[in-house]
């Protein structure tokens, strides 16, 4: 019996505009039809039919996904995990504020008896999963006594990643930060070294071991966090208070790094080799290694024309893109950003991030398509500072959800059903919209959308004020905590 966690935190940064603060990459579609964290999930119901744990409805019971995410991800997650019907239970753990991995994995190490197994692993790496599971395999026998890490052979030299230290009985002796260039030299060229794939395995009670001694702050607040959390069906929100009082910090700094320099804990250190081939898919020249080429190198994703070029990733959304004579460039279109970039800068894309971030532009946050709990909405035209005059938006709401009862003081709203089936609140009363029906919303006016349809509700939603920034929302009643 295994719980299966998987760490969906990260912002992704290096492939902005593709990645942004609250659509990062593991909830996009980078190499297949699956998103980043629906293959980590195909990952793992592989290891489970390959080592025959899912046999009948009892088994499929004692093995379980853990996904801890951030709280403004919740929603994505439990959206995308619900489109895959999987035959294993999933739960939710959503974090009021990122912490790094050491909080969550103390977390995860917490939330169920101290016999139980529990596999940790990053939500964005690709692997050849059927060979994973050799590595997956080998770690069983150490479960009892052990912390086990997942080492990666490396294939370059590289100074990107953080690397560990091993010997020849497997025993894990050092976790190295990201070393400068003649050190990760050196690093390829001996083979007891690894990168660090961030991927652990341990029993329950070794890792809170070991969070006894080397960070015994972490453990008293996430026992609180969990104290005072709130558990809904599926879903964990975890306490703010406590939880907030965690010290960011990683495993390997926290954990790692002092269990491997101590002799006398009663638990051992493990490290099983995966040696087949591996991509954290961490900037657009990693993703372009992994896509399917034309002739000339090139990878074209979207309505993409090109002459006389080669070896470029160009990739858009809704227009027509067209490039003659390039080399060696990415090229990321999205309706409101592009990217233009040599591909062997992609690393730098951070840079421009950070330089978007000190400027405080909207467009690292968000895509035009912003998703909600209840659904999504997308900004067609017009302006937040009601500099036109108006805004236009496409607002869907999915079976059975509503947006909040609310009011707003610097505009009114009509509303055009476009598809599905609508029930309207508006002060005292109620209305029944389909296709083709409106409705006005005058300012200040409680107002509220349902969808009570089986189908997908989609509206067009025209403001009209002098200020039109999502922050005009008064909220009466909310079914997603947002008052």
């Amino acid at each position: 019996m295994v719980n299966f966690v998987v760490l969906c935190g990260g912002s992704g940064s290096r492939l902005w505009p593709k990645s942004r603060a609250k659509l990062p990459k593991q909830f996009l579609k980078m190499t297949n039809d699956c998103t980043m964290l629906q293959n980590t999930l195909l990952r793992i119901l592989t290891i489970l039919n390959k080592t025959e744990n899912i046999k009948t409805d009892k088994d499929k019971n004692n093995n379980k996904i853990i996904i801890i995410c951030n709280k403004d991800h919740s929603h994505i997650v439990e959206l995308q995990v619900n489109e895959m019907k999987l035959p294993i239970n999933v739960l939710i753990i959503d974090e009021p504020k990122g912490r790094d991995s050491a909080p969550a994995i103390c977390i995860a190490s917490l939330v169920d008896e101290e016999e139980q197994n529990t596999f940790i692993m990053p939500c964005d790496h690709l692997l050849e999963d059927e060979k994973f599971v050799q590595s997956y395999l080998e770690s069983i026998p150490y479960l009892e006594t052990s912390i086990i890490t997942f080492g990666i052979k490396p294939d370059r030299i590289e100074t990107g990643y953080g690397y560990i230290k091993t010997n020849s009985e497997l025993k894990t002796e050092n976790f190295i930060e990201k070393p400068n260039y003649e050190n990760a030299k050196r690093f390829f060229e001996d083979p007891s070294f690894l990168w660090n794939a961030g991927i652990f395995a341990f029993k329950n009670k070794n890792m809170i071991k070991c969070f006894q001694k080397y960070c015994p702050d972490i453990l008293e607040n996430c026992i609180l966090t969990l104290e005072n959390s709130n558990a809904q069906l599926n879903i964990i929100h975890l306490s703010e208070d406590p939880f907030a009082n965690c010290r960011s910090i990683s495993i390997d700094y926290s954990i790692m790094e002092p269990l491997c320099a101590d002799n006398e804990i009663d638990v051992q250190k493990i490290t099983i080799p995966y040696i087949f081939h591996w991509n954290d898919l961490g900037s657009f020249s990693s993703v372009f290694d992994e896509c399917v080429k034309d002739s000339d190198n090139n990878v074209l994703k979207g309505d993409i024309q090109i002459l006389q070029s080669k070896n470029c990733y160009i990739e858009g959304e809704d227009r027509l893109i067209t490039a003659i004579n390039v080399e060696n460039l990415l090229i990321i279109d999205t309706t409101d950003a592009l990217l233009v970039c040599n591909k062997e800068s992609s690393q730098n894309v951070k840079q421009i991030v950070d330089t978007l971030k000190q400027n405080k532009r909207d467009e690292i946050v968000f895509h035009k398509k912003v998703f909600r709990p209840w659904g999504w909405f997308k900004n067609i035209e017009g302006l937040d500072n009601g500099k036109d005059g108006f805004k236009v938006k496409r607002i869907a709401v999915y079976p059975g959800k509503r947006l909040s009862l609310q009011s707003h003081n610097f505009r009114s709203e009509h509303w055009v059903i476009v598809k599905g089936k609508a029930k309207v609140t508006l002060d005292n009363n109620e209305f029944y919209l389909e296709r083709d029906q409106n409705i006005y919303i005058p300012l200040k006016t409680l107002h509220r959308i349902e969808n009570i349809g089986q189908e997908l509700l989609e509206f067009t939603e025209t403001q009209i004020g002098d200020y039109l920034g999502e922050d005009d929302i008064i909220r009466y009643e909310d079914d997603f905590g947002r008052l």
